[in-house]
């Protein structure tokens, strides 16, 4: 019950919104880096674990796409493209992508198509 909480305050807000009212903003892109950010050091553990058993010669270039629904949750994560096409590391990712979470708000659900991550190789 308390995980349906954010869902139902969500809709009571859209119910409760005046008839031809303009639709609530989208997420901002500050927003989105903002929870990236705050998610960084899980992210960093599995890139240097990674480099650890594979050695970056260049620089990891990854091109996330996700939709962060009104509650915050994320679903439908991918990999849009890699530099180096492991699948393994892309996994490990994905996982790590589904894990975070948004501030739920009444908003209505964002797919992100390009998210940019770049990872300097460790001299």
């Amino acid at each position: 019950m308390k995980a349906l909480a954010p869902v139902l305050l969500a809709l009571l807000a859209l119910l409760a919104a005046p008839a031809g009212a303009a639709p609530a903003p989208a997420r901002s892109p500050g927003e989105i880096q903002g929870v990236f950010d705050r998610n960084r050091a899980p992210l960093q553990r599995i890139l240097l674990k990674y480099q650890q058993r594979m050695p970056l010669e260049q620089v990891l270039r990854l091109e996330l796409r996700f939709t962060i629904a009104p509650d915050g949750q994320l679903s439908e994560p991918a990999v849009q493209s890699s530099t180096y096409g492991d699948r393994e590391l892309e996994a490990m990712l994905l996982n790590w992508l589904r894990g975070l979470r948004f501030e739920a708000r009444p908003v209505p659900a964002q797919t992100v198509e390009r998210y940019p991550l770049l990872y300097p190789p460790v001299r």
